[in-house]
């Protein structure tokens, strides 16, 4: 209960105010105590005068229920009536009752190929404001996904605490000519050391045995992996890791920032090196040399994370320590 100087607290609690009317109560109570000054309350809890004269309006020392908010006095005293004929409306409701599932469009053909002229949302009010109209089995509830692979979510820290603490696995859709490849990607957090290889489907066994070049890729251990919530890395892929003792992260759905890292690596892949190549044939043992290749320039190109140094030159120091 609040302390008020003017009003008894045997009234107040008698009136059981809401929080709200307490609030304005206390305006009036500070209002009366500071001589009826309207600036310095206003000033004081922050309100504009127009609001304070309104309640000011309203306010009655002998009932202080007047201070509630009802919301009940805002409807409006008349209210405006669809000018629509009432046979036609009359129509419409026929039409959808005797079938649930078709929709303003179709309501809107048949009412003009009858000769009436309706708008798309007078049927649809008409829909709306009967319930019976309204067809209840389109409406899909929303179930949380059973997944049978627990989704754990990587501890930042794991981002630069050491090479291989947590390595980025993502999946580009690479269209060359009409037939379709799948570019993965996977990315050492620690040292920005990158590696990628061409694939002709998205499956997990694609994934199982990019991760195995992966492993025998990278000059030190894979301690974690992070990736998308995808198909590709469950099954195969996420029993293969598993089998090696290599924890698999999940980053949460929609949310490509929790993959920055390797998100930036499948940006500079495309825009300062396919982009580049004017000669891309779709073929896979193709793709793959352009792989290698890109493999060696990217880790040995300067990155301004690592103070301009190369990843293979990171990686090189860093082991050497």
């Amino acid at each position: 209960m609040r302390a008020f100087k003017i009003f008894p607290k045997v009234s107040v609690s008698a009136a059981s105010l809401s929080k709200g009317a307490l609030k304005r109560l206390s305006w009036f109570d500070y209002y009366y105590c500071h001589n009826k000054n309207i600036s310095l309350t206003c000033r004081h809890f922050g309100i504009s005068r127009d609001t304070f004269y309104l309640w000011k309006r309203r306010f009655s020392a002998h009932n202080l229920k007047s201070l509630e908010d009802n919301t009940g006095t805002r409807k409006p005293h008349h209210l405006r009536e669809m000018a629509t004929d009432p046979s036609i409306l009359k129509k419409i409701y026929d039409l959808r009752l005797t079938d649930l599932s078709k929709s303003k469009y179709e309501i809107h053909e048949d009412l003009r190929r009858e000769g009436f002229s309706v708008a798309h949302n007078v049927i649809q009010k008409v829909i709306n404001r009967h319930l019976e109209l309204k067809n209840l089995s389109k409406q899909i509830s929303k179930q949380r996904r059973n997944h049978s692979i627990e989704r754990v979510r990587a501890d930042r820290a794991l981002k630069d605490k050491s090479l291989g603490s947590l390595i980025q696995i993502d999946t580009k859709h690479l269209p060359i000519l009409g037939p379709k490849f799948y570019i993965f990607v996977a990315v050492d957090c620690k040292s920005r050391l990158g590696f990628i290889e061409a694939y002709t489907t998205i499956s997990s066994k694609s994934a199982a045995d990019f991760i195995s070049k992966v492993v025998n890729y990278f000059p030190f251990p894979v301690e974690a992996i992070n990736t998308d919530n995808g198909s590709e890395y469950l099954l195969n892929f996420h029993k293969l890791i598993a089998d090696r003792g290599i924890p698999h992260y999940f980053s949460y759905p929609n949310t490509p920032k929790m993959n920055a890292r390797v998100e930036r690596l499948i940006q500079t892949l495309i825009y300062e090196f396919l982009n580049l190549q004017d000669d891309l044939l779709p073929q896979i043992d193709y793709l793959r040399v352009k792989c290698r290749e890109f493999n060696s320039w990217y880790n040995n190109r300067y990155h301004q994370s690592l103070g301009y140094r190369t990843p293979s030159e990171y990686v090189k120091n860093y082991l050497q320590l």
